[in-house]
């Protein structure tokens, strides 16, 4: 009989590359809040949840690195997302370049209460709760 081979998970107490900003290579900067929605369920749900139109302009407050973004602008007329941290904002730029919906995004880089938005029908957020 060979013995359990003991597998380490992770724990609280041990970050996941994910939650590190690793997969953009941007460290997130935990005083402003930042975090990753990476559960496509719950972005699925949001996005359900919002009711949207095709015709419809959302404004999107925090989109960080677009994993709900992206599925906005599949549902969306157009998403304006307004990102404070310039670092995030480029990098959904450079996520949705290129793509058949890079038109529909416009991004406001700056403190969404600070800002002068335009126009919008729905304004969906994942904001943290801190």
């Amino acid at each position: 009989i060979m013995p359990k081979v003991r597998v380490q998970k992770r724990g609280k107490d041990r970050a996941s590359p994910m939650a590190s900003g690793a997969t953009t290579g941007i460290p997130f900067r935990k005083e402003m809040g930042q975090h990753i929605l990476k559960n496509p369920l719950i972005v699925n749900s949001i996005v359900e949840k919002a009711a949207i139109r095709s015709t419809d302009t959302v404004l999107e407050i925090g989109p960080g690195t677009g994993n709900l973004t992206v599925k906005l602008l599949q549902k969306a007329k157009k998403v304006i997302a307004c990102e404070v941290d310039p670092r995030l904002a480029a990098e959904l730029q450079k996520r949705v370049q290129g793509s058949p919906v890079s038109t529909k995004l416009q991004i406001i880089v700056g403190d969404v209460l600070k800002t002068d938005l335009p126009y919008f029908d729905v304004c969906v957020a994942n904001l943290p709760y801190q």
